[in-house]
């Protein structure tokens, strides 16, 4: 499942930020094509809004987006994942060089990937990534919360998650199954604003979203749901920044190099970097280190193409 989004559809938690828009929510036939990360979408989706874009968006999931991007079919991809390469299930990398697409790798924000459970779970507040991995790993004799710790409630432990083809899946599982396979019986969906109602409405649900997707969920489900420490660590902004968080990340967009000679796309590229430190805040994520921003646009003016070996 995937959402088709277009620039001027504001993303309902921000949509009253985002002054001064055309009113029509219809792309234009030669509109920036924008695929990937449901993740990164809201970050996307506010500057085109803001600085006034003509921007489809659809938001299949990074991993996905790449498959997409790769064939040369958007100018865009959002990702949560940094460009798989050699040693990936699959080498997105060599896809991208064997049709012909140059990718300029740009990071545009810092992500915490946050355990949320229901506001009444008052006994899972704390989880450590051998718990995590013993709860999600497939073939798991874990199934109840009681399996955990002997005090905790007899109950059936409800997983939901994202799909395959997600960015945010690819990291957990990476940072949290260390090469073990996910099992097979949680819910899954790309709209994080069903997988927060999901777990609102279930006292045993667990799941998994980025930060800037949880603080961003809507009212009632917000005050439904709750953040669980990892390893008796906050999913907060320092805690990110410092890499005590365990399950922090990069976001970033990849931009196709021939989409640049286009006024349009490059504009709108030069305006998000120019603009997304400043913005984050207001769509709940976090912002790099200052001088990630400076090398970025670095990286953007002098069209360097590739993976940088730091994020792989």
């Amino acid at each position: 499942m995937h959402k088709r989004l277009t620039a001027a559809a504001a993303l309902a938690a921000v949509a009253a930020l985002a002054v001064g828009c055309d009113n029509d929510t219809t792309p234009g036939e030669d509109a920036i094509k924008v695929t990937g990360s449901s993740t990164v979408e809201p970050i996307t989706s506010y500057m085109a809004n803001r600085y006034d874009f003509d921007v489809d968006i659809d938001a299949v999931g990074s991993t996905d987006g790449f498959e997409v991007f790769c064939a040369g079919d958007a100018d865009i991809n959002d990702a949560s994942v940094a460009i798989p390469g050699a040693g990936a299930d699959v080498d997105y990398q060599k896809q991208c060089a064997d049709a012909g697409v140059n990718f300029i790798e740009l990071p545009i924000a810092l992500d915490a990937i946050t355990l949320v459970k229901h506001r009444d779970n008052d006994w899972a507040q704390d989880l450590s990534i051998q718990q995590l991995h013993d709860i999600w790993a497939k073939g798991s004799s874990v199934t109840k919360w009681s399996d955990i710790d002997p005090s905790w409630p007899d109950e059936e432990i409800t997983l939901y998650g994202r799909p395959d083809g997600s960015g945010t899946l690819g990291v957990f599982e990476q940072l949290v199954l260390d090469g073990d396979e996910i099992r097979e019986d949680y819910k899954s969906t790309d709209d994080i604003q069903e997988l927060s109602k999901w777990v609102s409405e279930d006292v045993n649900g667990l799941s998994f979203m980025g930060i800037g997707n949880y603080l961003a969920t809507e009212d009632p489900t917000r005050n439904r749901i709750d953040n669980v420490l990892v390893d008796g660590v906050a999913p907060s902004v320092d805690e990110a920044k410092s890499g005590n968080y365990p399950l922090a990340r990069p976001l970033f967009i990849y931009v196709n190099e021939d989409s640049t000679k286009r006024e349009d796309v490059n504009e709108f590229v030069t305006t998000y970097l120019d603009k997304v430190e400043a913005v984050l805040p207001r769509v709940y994520f976090y912002q790099l280190q200052e001088d990630e921003y400076d090398k970025a646009r670095k990286r953007y003016e002098d069209r360097e193409t590739g993976a940088d070996e730091r994020w792989q």
